[in-house]
Parts: C-alpha cells; structure tokens; sequence
C-alpha cells in the first residue's frame, strides 16, 4: 500500500467517473515547449481506478512512454495549464506530472493501480500514434478506448482483447510475461477537484 506522494477501466451505467471532458486541441507551439523526454526504457503504464468498497471498475487510461511521455486520458478530467492536451492525450508528462496524475485519482472513494512493461520503442511510437488519433472519447468508453488502442499494436509481448470494463482490461494483465503491478490508497477528499488547490507540478 502507497500513500500520498509515493511515485509510483467502460458500460456509461458503471462507469460514471468516466465522464466526457470539454474538447481542446493545444497549439503545436504549447505541445512542443511542454516535451517530456523519455530517459528510461519505452514501456506502456495501464492506469485503472476502482470503488472503494465495490470495487466496480470507474475509469482507464493508458501512460505511454516512447520517445516522450503522455498520457492518454480517454473521457477524463485530469488537466493543468502546464500540460497541453489534443483530445484526451495530454503531454509534458514528466515524474512530476505523472505522479501527480495517480495521485488525483486516487482518493477516499477510489483506488488506483498501474500496470506496466516494457516494450520496443518502435512499439511505443505506434501506441502514441493510435492514441493521438482515437480521440475525443466519448462518455464510458475510456476502457474501450484504451483497449483498442493496444489491440493489435505489434511488439507488445501479448495480444490485448478490446473490452469496455475497467476490471475486464485490469484482470487480462494480471498474468502477462513481464507485467509488474503497482496498487494505490490514500485518504484524500472524495471531491478529486479539491487535489489542485494544494498540489503542484
């Protein structure tokens, strides 16, 4: 169990915290100023958060990290003016903001985990490019969105289904080679938007 600063998914009637945000599309000028680069190995993070008590699937999003570091936030509502965003891939997503993404998900109503490995980095720059284009995502459909995105993807080590439920994404990476798996508590405010009146990046 991780607390709070430890550095370390869609049916619309289950999945309510997986909400369409408003649409915006950053100049590529704010896109390129907020580059992150990648200093460690291509690898993809699969982000999922669940409900305290139920443990119902609530929301997937998909941490790429290919010759830079994004993440694709399909029907989310993370966002900051330090990190452009170009329908539901945000970028300048460096330790800081990456840690600070877990950390506004993860709260006194919901848990979060991250599942990652590591992948050629040509593997990585497709998953990237499928995620830049399968945006905006619509309501309850961030799973889908994500799954999709890595169906098919050459390189991945093992095939992913295209599923809609948080758990169903989750519990298919639970026993694939090379997968390591981090889990998320902490006792924040259930009001996830009160987390940017004291975090920063």
């Amino acid at each position: 169990m991780l607390k709070r600063r430890a550095l370390l998914l869609g049916a619309p009637a289950a999945l309510a915290a997986c909400a369409m945000k408003e649409r915006v599309y950053a100049d590529q000028s704010a896109v390129d100023a907020a580059f992150a680069p990648n200093r460690g190995a291509p690898k993809v993070e699969v982000f999922s958060s669940f409900n305290v008590g139920t443990n119902n699937g609530a929301h997937t999003a998909l941490l790429i990290h290919a010759d830079e570091r994004v993440v694709f936030d399909p029907a989310g509502t993370f966002a900051h003016r330090l990190l452009p965003e170009r329908h539901d891939v945000i970028y300048g997503m460096n330790d800081s903001a990456r840690r600070a993404f877990v950390d506004y998900h993860t709260r006194e109503t919901f848990w979060t985990t991250l599942q990652s490995w590591e992948v050629p980095l040509e593997t990585a720059r497709i998953v990237q490019a499928k995620a830049e284009q399968a945006g905006p995502v619509a309501d309850g459909r961030c799973t889908r969105a994500t799954s999709a995105v890595l169906a098919n993807a050459p390189g991945l080590g093992f095939d992913v289904r295209t599923v809609w439920f948080p758990s169903a994404l989750h519990d298919q990476l639970l026993d694939k080679p090379g997968v390591t798996r981090l889990e998320f508590h902490q006792d924040d405010d259930a009001d996830k938007e009160k987390y940017w009146e004291t975090a920063t990046l």
